[in-house]
């Protein structure tokens, strides 16, 4: 695709940026006595020949999902990339959402570039840093700098919470990468109904909610990069471009509009034990499980199916044909943009590379799922009733998926999507963690199409592989600054040839202390006694500093050219190989910045940023909007107050003064008929509402919410009083406050309240903006003593890490 319509002159690719063309002309004092030289205006042009790369990434998704490696959820599109291209069955990421990221965006392991966590917490070891170093350039930058167009489109999940607002620093949002457009979400997670949008280094606005039914995210992130192909194409029609496609699905919440649900009803009502076995066969059929390959059995973690009443079936039954209908409805959208590709003409000028999950299917669900996924990453515990009670609450089971819900689904149908394997996300040291299918489709390269490949892969190969098929050679410096290695290996070798050597030889895991070693076949797991969802006080404590010794462990060794399930555990028969590759796990875990074990989980042994200084944040005016937890005032667990500096005009002013989040967990601080008005929702599932005992007068007024909490300790129940100037005009109670976060992927507004509503009462005057003026609003913390705040940061911190490894 690169233009070759003038000839370009030899350039250092090794060093980045490429230098300015030195001028070959003449100048003289006057034109006549000068030689131009067009060749200094001249952008810089990528290899002749290089390709347009399209790199998909779906979240959240298993090997034994998709019905292009005999899953039984609809994938055609998958398929039709695979019939056309090569399936690849070896293929490895992190177990775990950032860290796979960013090793598929710098060629390196996760660690090395600081993602030894999720890209919200920062801890304060290299490994776990969240922040890439300046030698580690990811390859978007490279192939920028080497004349490429580049956007990224969908899930960031690569910038820390405190970095996620108008401040930056943007070096850690997606221009920093190398992307010259970004459309999409930072967080983790986002709903697909109302997510709040970033475009570039902004946010763009949250989209959907009541005002919009017919939003839908999948939808909206397909039209945004056809928009930017075309827009592209309009401009420059030879350049080359790469886009990084990742969607929101299938992580949490599972939201699907029911025409994609229903076309699964009753599918699933046999439960998850027969789904593997069915699956397996479907496996073989196709060729992406070998022959000989045996069936993993049933961790007692996960209940026979036999074992549930009918309700639970019911229950579970439903939450896998909406997580099925949300993952057919991805395929949907990817082929809509093949599609598009196809019909501008530039199909088969494109390589492509279609990974099915960043890491195996999240068990994070728990086992009984949850009607919202955030009840269980407060620490709220659920029975079985409870959980139905509030599902009736809500809507019931038919309204599972929608707009009033964010489901989770149990974790035992994320263990069998992720059939043959054991295990799934977060677990490193098994493949139900981290084996996840590719396909990739490239006709200059790929003569055989339709074929099976099982080398072995890993994420951090999808940089050099695209380098290599661009050629584009792997910078000696980015910026003036020295270049560590790419940890990863081109597997281009493979698209022409099934006997073409293994190119990837030897790869660490590690992910929460789960650790694996793979070298030459043979795999060493070793996995911590905890199970993904349990991060209990109770169990964390064994892990504690001075408690916790790994050596004490035992690792588990499987040859997978023989064993591909990981199904036989060999370590018995082979205690010196067992030995070398603890050794060699060990010598990776220093070379790769991965010590200290258990970096990770540093937060719950006392390990915490320091102390906030600041009690005060001021919001001047109605103007900001979509503000993300990371970076809002932290009244979780404190005593606060909220003060409001309004003009009311003589007709009265009703609408929304601050509001953050939804109605299933969030605050609004408003005025309703004339009423100042306060809702607070404990994740949906318990509401607090007070009122004033008289209108708001006309005029310059100020109004002030205040928090007292009746002790320094995480959810403290406290008494919440309503005041307009020095009046008390409104009181009660909040018995249960959300201890860790809201949400995870809105924000706060001033002003007005958008996407989803925090109270339904006024859903249908969305987004419900303040009809008076707003000069000032200020949050004020109130600090315990320093002895307590410190407890509590610890306790805060801690329970951040726990959303992310338990649920």
């Amino acid at each position: 695709m690169a233009d070759t319509s003038a000839p370009t002159p030899d350039v250092d690719r090794t060093h980045l940026p490429i230098r300015d063309a030195v001028f070959a002309g003449k100048m003289g004092r006057t034109l006549d006595a000068s030689v131009p030289d067009w060749a200094i205006v001249q952008d810089v042009q990528p290899p002749a020949g290089a390709p347009n790369v399209l790199v998909v990434l779906i979240d959240d998704a298993g090997y034994g999902q998709a019905s292009t490696f005999g899953g039984p959820i609809a994938t055609p599109n998958l398929t039709k990339l695979a019939d056309g291209g090569l399936r690849y069955t070896g293929l490895h990421t992190a177990a775990l959402c950032s860290p796979t990221r960013a090793s598929l965006l710098t060629g390196r392991n996760h660690h090395r570039v600081g993602f030894g966590s999720v890209g919200e917490l920062s801890g304060p070891f290299p490994g776990y840093s969240g922040v890439v170093p300046k030698d580690c350039a990811p390859f978007p930058k490279i192939l920028q700098q080497n004349g490429y167009s580049t956007a990224a489109i969908g899930k960031w999940h690569l910038t820390p919470s405190r970095a996620q607002g108008p401040a930056g620093p943007f070096d850690r949002w997606p221009s920093g990468w190398g992307f010259d457009y970004f459309w999409g979400f930072l967080s983790g997670e986002s709903g697909q109904y109302d997510p709040m949008i970033y475009e570039n280094d902004a946010v763009d606005q949250a989209y959907g909610g009541p005002t919009d039914r017919d939003f839908y995210l999948p939808d909206a992130l397909t039209d945004r990069a056809i928009a930017w192909l075309h827009g592209t194409r309009a401009h420059k029609a030879d350049k080359p471009w790469f886009m990084y496609y990742a969607t929101g699905c299938a992580h949490a919440p599972h939201h699907v509009p029911e025409e994609w649900s229903a076309a699964y009803k009753g599918m699933f009502d046999d439960g998850w034990d027969v789904y593997r076995e069915r699956t397996f066969a479907r496996q073989k059929e196709l060729g992406v499980v070998p022959a000989d390959a045996e069936l993993t059995p049933r961790d007692d973690a996960f209940p026979a199916w036999d074992s549930l009443t009918d309700d639970e079936r019911r229950l579970y039954a439903r939450q896998m044909e909406v997580y099925a209908g949300y993952q057919e409805n991805a395929d949907h959208n990817v082929g809509r943009l093949f599609d598009e590709i196809e019909r501008m003409g530039e199909w088969d000028d494109t390589l492509v590379i279609y990974i099915w999950g960043d890491n195996g299917a999240s068990l994070e669900g728990t086992l009984t799922g949850s009607f919202n996924e955030l009840t269980m990453q407060n620490g709220i515990p659920l029975t079985g009733d409870q959980q139905r009670a509030l599902i009736d609450a809500y809507g019931g089971l038919d309204a599972w998926g929608g707009p009033d819900t964010a489901p989770h689904c149990s974790a035992a149908w994320a263990w069998a999507g992720n059939t043959p394997f054991q295990w799934g996300k977060q677990v490193a040291s098994h493949l139900g963690g981290t084996r996840n299918p590719m396909v990739v489709r490239w006709p200059e390269r790929i003569t055989d199409a339709g074929a099976v490949r099982g080398h072995f892969a890993h994420v951090n190969d999808i940089g050099p592989t695209v380098l290599d098929a661009a050629g584009i050679p792997v910078p000696e410096t980015v910026d003036g600054i020295p270049q560590v290695p790419m940890d990863g290996s081109s597997f281009a070798a493979s698209f022409a040839s099934a006997d073409a050597p293994e190119h990837h030889r030897q790869q660490y895991f590690e992910i929460y202390g789960n650790r694996g070693m793979y070298k030459d076949g043979w795999w060493a797991s070793c996995m911590l006694p905890r199970i993904p969802w349990d991060a209990t006080p109770n169990t964390i404590r064994r892990f504690a500093p001075g408690v916790f010794d790994p050596d004490a462990l035992e690792w588990e060794l499987y040859h997978l050219p023989e064993d591909f399930s990981q199904a036989r555990n060999v370590a018995a028969e082979h205690p010196e190989k067992v030995k070398e590759l603890a050794d060699l796990w060990w010598q990776e875990a220093e070379d790769n910045k991965v010590l200290p074990l258990l970096g990770g989980m540093s937060a719950f042994f006392g390990i915490v940023p320091p102390l906030r200084e600041q009690t005060r944040w001021t919001y001047w005016g109605a103007d900001v909007q979509n503000s993300p937890a990371g970076i809002m005032p932290p009244i979780m667990n404190r005593s606060y107050s909220i003060t409001a500096e309004l003009t009311v005009p003589p007709e009265g002013a009703d609408g929304v003064i601050v509001a953050a989040f939804d109605h299933l967990g969030g605050f609004s601080l408003f005025v309703d008929g004339g009423v100042l008005r306060h809702t607070y929702s404990f994740m949906g599932v318990e509401v607090y509402h007070q009122q004033a005992d008289r209108p708001l007068p006309t005029g310059e007024v100020t109004v002030r919410l205040d928090f007292e909490a009746d002790a320094a300790v995480m959810a403290p129940a406290g008494a919440l009083t309503l005041w307009i100037g020095d009046e008390l005009v409104g009181e009660g109670r909040l018995e249960h406050t959300v201890p860790i976060m809201f949400n995870g992927y809105s924000g706060m507004d001033i002003g007005r309240d958008n996407g989803e509503v925090v109270d339904p009462v006024y859903a249908d005057r969305a987004p419900f903006a303040f009809a008076g003026g707003i000069h000032r609003v200020d949050f004020d913390v109130r600090q315990p003593g320093r002895r307590e705040e410190a407890a509590l940061h610890h306790a805060e911190v801690a329970g951040q890490h726990a959303r992310h490894i338990e649920s």
